[in-house]
């Protein structure tokens, strides 16, 4: 009986190992899903980023887009470095964790082998008085007759599932091992072309202090710009401040001085209150206003990229994109308002509920006051200028107290 109760130790342990094998693998095949995403989302982004440098250089002509277009560039290709690491450092892990399994199973599967041969070795030794049947006749009844040959059925049985087992985690690991030492080897020389990437990566940054270098010798011009800009973004705050604003209807406070500012009426009717639950609900999943481009400039202060103490405060965020591109709606709505901003285009602005969504930089409009869209519905086409072609979105919220603006970033999609 104690070569049973040895067995029967052993195998939850052999099961747990095995468990923790399959375990760990499908943990470990998640990771490596979102960081192979991760990498194809950078890829992607890289592509149109050297897409659209590409047509800047056509303009031959530097611009402050094409900076921030490069700076955008060498970001993305030192995360794509980051996360080939990364992946490759999962892949050693596993590798190592896997190592360890095998090397647990094999001292279990030697223990295993040397009790079995001392049983045999008893066995031989005492042949002529314990041969299986002189072990049954031995006994004393018929019950312990059959117990007997039930315990000597079940040390066969349980030695042959426990070598079984054993051989089958093993064999198992080892193909896994083989497969994870073929997928290091594919990360090992997709590091290489990482390296290429890194050469790429010197060029871009190389490419970026000549731009700057060029830029700053028409600093003269930048600053006209930069104050052109700067008076284009106030009127176009004033603008949506007035347009939303027409739209609501102020609530004066019971017992206010004269001349105390309403308060905003932000009573939704049943169907806004739905649209607008839903738009909240999509945050972070809301698709972008071009098809293709890449963030230059986002939300709130941040320093001029070449004008030293000049701080630049966005109101949303600005989208690099192609020439004609179409700048789609981020949510269903409405069209409350289709402003027209002197020199610098037309604005639409989309209302979700308390929320509104503005488009601007606009050449063209293709929508309408009062107006229903739909999600990705285009609302217009970017204008293109000195500056190359750039979408600007915003995002406002509606309080009782007034009118928030909102970083529109985090709402947008993320591959």
């Amino acid at each position: 009986m104690k070569g049973l109760r040895t067995i029967a130790r052993s195998l939850p342990r052999v099961a747990l190992l095995f468990m923790l094998a399959l375990l760990t693998s499908g943990l470990y095949a998640q990771t490596k899903k979102e960081l192979e995403k991760k990498r194809a989302a950078l890829d992607k982004q890289i592509k149109t980023t050297t897409a659209l440098i590409e047509q800047a250089k056509k303009e031959q002509r530097v611009t402050q887009e094409q900076l921030q277009l490069l700076e955008s560039q060498i970001q993305a290709r030192e995360q794509l470095i980051n996360a080939m690491s990364g992946e490759l450092r999962k892949v050693d892990q596993r590798i190592v964790e896997d190592l360890e399994l095998v090397a647990s199973l094999k001292q279990d599967m030697v223990k295993l082998k040397e009790e079995y041969a001392r049983m045999l070795q008893f066995a031989y030794r005492n042949r002529s008085a314990y041969d299986r049947m002189s072990y049954l006749f031995a006994a004393t009844s018929f019950q312990q007759a059959y117990r007997r040959s039930r315990y000597l059925a079940q040390i066969a049985e349980q030695r042959k599932r426990q070598a079984a087992l054993i051989e089958e985690t093993r064999t198992t690991i080892d193909e896994r091992l083989a497969g994870l030492q073929v997928q290091r080897e594919e990360k090992s020389k997709l590091m290489g072309e990482q390296q290429a990437e890194r050469q790429k990566l010197n060029h871009d940054r190389s490419g970026q202090q000549s731009a700057l270098s060029n830029l700053k010798k028409e600093e003269g011009r930048l600053r006209e710009t930069q104050r052109k800009q700067e008076t284009q973004r106030r009127e176009l705050d004033a603008a949506i401040r007035k347009a939303i604003e027409a739209e609501l209807k102020p609530k004066p406070k019971p017992g206010a001085k004269p001349g105390t500012p309403a308060k905003l009426d932000i009573s939704l009717t049943p169907e806004a209150k739905e649209l607008n639950t839903d738009f909240e609900k999509n945050k972070g999943k809301l698709p972008w206003p071009v098809e293709k481009g890449v963030i230059t400039s986002r939300f709130g202060k941040q320093p001029h990229p070449v004008l030293p103490g000049i701080v630049i405060e966005n109101n949303g965020i600005d989208i690099t994109t192609e020439k004609n591109a179409s700048v789609r709606a981020l949510f269903r709505g409405e069209v409350s308002s289709v402003i027209v901003i002197p020199g610098a285009g037309k604005a639409v602005i989309v209302s979700h509920g308390i929320y509104r969504t503005v488009y601007s930089n606009l050449r063209e409009v293709s929508v309408a006051k009062g107006q229903k869209v739909d999600t990705k519905q285009t609302v217009g086409t970017v204008l293109t200028d000195d500056n190359g072609s750039v979408a600007h979105v915003e995002l406002w919220k509606i309080t009782a107290d007034g009118l928030v603006k909102v970083d529109p970033g985090p709402w947008l999609f993320r591959d």
